[in-house]
């Protein structure tokens, strides 16, 4: 099978060669910038750190290392990251407030403050890396002025522009003609996980409860623009491109962020009418990112349309691998899982790393539905050793 294939079985529910790998393919199942650095010394590839978003730090992982790992997904990301810096440009050179040396977009261009923050600024909305953080962190709010339906209408929310789908457009038919590999582009469209930043997080989640009819309002509108969205994609990428996520996030360590009668009233309706269209009109594949414990609204999310779910982060409530791939084996694929990555990934040995991911791929693997991918982006502190463990166990034990 070529990567393309045995990821399109998985997604048909079909068992592949061998289970389909990921490492990189989008915004959430890639790798942060410091252990990065450090995985690239220890499997002896000497490139440099080239970063893929300037706001979060993940990276563009080399091919020397998807050929390693044996990954079969890549990115065809779009033309600006998530501080507006467009991709494409000249590199240049900058050090992460971490230590760690990396390439960045020449529009990159942070205000470094007395306390050694920097600050960036793009639009109406206003960015902080602490000194010795690890990412930016949004301090200023684009729309929290937002109260009432009448002030959704005035938000301006953007569609591609024609540099844009140009870009998109000969980047993935550039790399459909030299991969055989599973393409996954971004359209930064979701629902709370794009309302929370803008609105800010602690407003959103008060004003879903208290302000219903902004939400509602805010949401059809966000909607009718990620549908619009995609048509402009499906006219200049077409089948260049395979799938894309949109964002979700739904749970935390312990539970739901929100009452399951929440969900259903406030955002399911607007994840069915997206998804209708999406089927309606293009051939291309949902990746649902939901971070944390998101058992409880599966149900709601399978009527929707939901297929694909990601990055499904085993060690939060109610998310074991058994019972998942059970009670839901047959409606979605898990797209992650490989792993609990805030306690065995981060701070286990390689061997505890090595046991629990052929277990998860024991569970998940059987009869198809399942890419094999950490559950979000692997953090700075995880072990190349531990990364390493990770990705062989795959290789190794995923036929």
């Amino acid at each position: 099978m070529t990567s393309r294939e045995r990821v399109l079985a998985a997604i048909n529910h079909q068992q592949p060669d061998r289970i389909a790998i990921d490492l990189g393919g989008s915004n959430a199942c890639t790798i942060l910038a410091e252990s990065y650095h450090k995985l690239l010394k220890h499997l002896g590839i000497d490139k440099p750190v080239r970063i893929g978003d300037t706001m979060q730090f993940w990276v563009l992982v080399d091919d020397e290392v998807l050929d390693r790992f044996g990954c079969d997904v890549v990115p065809c990301y779009p033309l600006s990251d998530g501080l507006g810096c467009r991709r494409g440009r000249p590199w240049k050179d900058w050090t992460h407030p971490r230590g760690t040396p990396v390439k960045v977009s020449s529009d990159f261009n942070p205000e470094r403050q007395a306390d050694g923050s920097y600050i960036y600024k793009t639009g109406d909305a206003v960015y902080r890396l602490p000194d010795k953080g690890y990412y930016f962190d949004l301090v200023k709010n684009p729309f929290d002025w937002v109260e009432t339906p009448a002030d959704v209408a005035k938000m301006d929310i953007p569609l591609f522009t024609e540099t844009e789908l140009e870009y998109i457009k000969t980047a993935s038919a550039e790399l459909r003609r030299k991969t055989d590999k599973f393409i996954v582009t971004e359209t930064f469209s979701g629902w709370c996980d794009i309302a929370g930043p803008w609105l800010g997080n602690a407003k959103f989640y008060m004003d879903i409860v208290a302000n219903p009819d902004m939400i509602h309002a805010l949401f059809e509108k966000m909607t009718d623009v990620w549908m619009q969205k995609f048509d402009q994609l499906w006219e200049a990428a077409g089948t260049s491109v395979d799938a894309v996520p949109v964002y979700n996030d739904l749970g935390s360590n312990t539970g739901g962020l929100y009452r399951t009668e929440t969900v259903r009233e406030m955002v399911i309706p607007y994840i069915r009418k997206f998804m209708d269209h999406i089927e309606r009109t293009s051939k291309y594949h949902i990746i649902f990112h939901s971070c944390g414990s998101v058992y409880q609204y599966l149900p709601d999310l399978i009527g929707a349309g939901v297929k694909i779910l990601n990055p499904v982060q085993l060690g939060a409530k109610d998310m074991e691998p058994e019972k998942l791939k059970r009670e839901y084996g047959k409606d979605l694929v898990f797209w992650g899982g490989a792993i609990d990555p805030q306690h065995t990934l981060a701070f286990g040995k390689p061997e505890q790393v090595t046991e629990e991911a052929r277990r998860n791929i024991e569970v998940f693997s059987k009869n198809g539905g399942f890419i094999f991918n950490n559950p979000h982006n692997i953090q700075a502190n995880v072990k190349p050793e531990n990364i390493t463990a990770l990705y062989d166990t795959a290789l190794a034990f995923g036929s």
